[in-house]
């Protein structure tokens, strides 16, 4: 009975986590496109356009709306006080939102849109009686090398380390491929890279 109970309780606390983030994004979509059909109403009255295409008017004017919009906004952003602007309300909306950083990360990285990830070459660290995967930072004179080493899957964070030269062997593959194994938890990687 008692394992039944936890069972259930750690499946209503992982839906609930998993639930509040969609629940919060269909919650905004939905409030924001019912004021993008108030407008379109208003619009295709105004032009006429709702005794041509019927009810249906009022959503492709919402659309076409919500198209001049993004593309006003594409021309703001730029600016150094929208751009600014934009960056406070990302700050703001990632301490509001669960997830939102991640999200808005990775639908840029999905669009092609938003600064490049730099590329660095990579390492196996040896520390402790083990080989760690890390970016390569900086190599000086002497040998010794500052080198990230990423946490799997995320790989956006992690931790910074100086090492010794001889306590690390260079990888053949970039920080690019290295990530793509971080995010299957290491599966594929080899000590040659």
């Amino acid at each position: 009975m008692r394992t039944t109970y936890k069972i259930i309780r750690n499946h209503i606390i992982t839906g609930f986590i998993f639930l509040m983030p969609v629940l919060i994004t269909v919650a905004v979509i939905s409030k924001f496109w019912s004021s993008l059909l108030k407008a379109g109403n208003k619009v295709s009255r105004l032009i006429h356009v709702h005794t041509l295409l019927g009810p249906n008017g009022d959503a492709i004017m919402a659309l076409i709306i919500f198209l001049i919009l993004c593309i006003i906004a594409g021309f703001l952003v730029r600016m150094t006080i929208f751009k600014k602007m934009s960056d406070w309300l990302d700050d703001k909306l990632s301490g509001f939102l669960p997830g939102y950083s991640i999200i808005k990360k990775d639908t840029e990285g999905k669009v092609g849109y938003g600064p490049q990830e730099e590329i660095f070459d990579t390492c196996l660290v040896h520390t402790h009686d083990q080989w760690i995967p890390a970016y390569l930072i900086h190599v000086v004179d002497n040998g010794d090398a500052t080198v990230f080493v990423p946490a799997a899957p995320t790989y956006h964070s992690g931790q910074v380390m100086v090492t010794p030269a001889g306590s690390y062997r260079k990888l053949a593959i970039d920080s690019g491929k290295l990530n793509e194994y971080l995010k299957k938890k290491g599966k594929g990687l080899r000590m040659d890279g």
